[in-house]
């Protein structure tokens, strides 16, 4: 379903974008478009400060995703981007989030598929 979705989320778009402007405007609708873009360029050059990151990754790598879904003009990717900038409204998204591809990326902690560490010694050749 998420395949189709992709391939159908341009028309989609398009079809809002019209809607949209039929309703309130043309100049309306190209400014929302503008404003939520540089938004998402802000969102994405925002300092690069590794304390924050380090504290919060789940925060950072929200706010990035957030800022490339506002970056790609239309109304449902804009729409995604605040409900992800919005941290009690991130559940939204992630029940459109395939069950297959959550399975890939979220690993338990105490999972069976740990990965085996392999001790080493190691030793300086330029060492005489």
């Amino acid at each position: 379903m998420s395949v189709k979705f992709i391939f159908l989320l341009p028309i989609f778009e398009v079809v809002l974008f019209i809607l949209f402007g039929d309703f309130f405007g043309f100049f309306p609708v190209i400014f929302s478009i503008i404003a939520t873009g540089l938004i998402g360029f802000f969102l994405l050059k925002s300092g690069f400060n590794p304390r924050n990151i380090a504290s919060n990754p789940k925060d950072w790598i929200y706010k990035k995703i957030a800022g490339i879904l506002l970056l790609i003009p239309g109304f449902i990717t804009d729409t995604f981007g605040v409900l992800l900038l919005v941290r009690s409204l991130r559940f939204i998204v992630w029940d459109f989030i395939p069950e297959r591809t959550k399975k890939h990326f979220y690993h338990d902690i105490n999972s069976s598929d740990k990965e085996e560490i392999i001790e080493a010694d190691y030793k300086d050749l330029d060492d005489k």
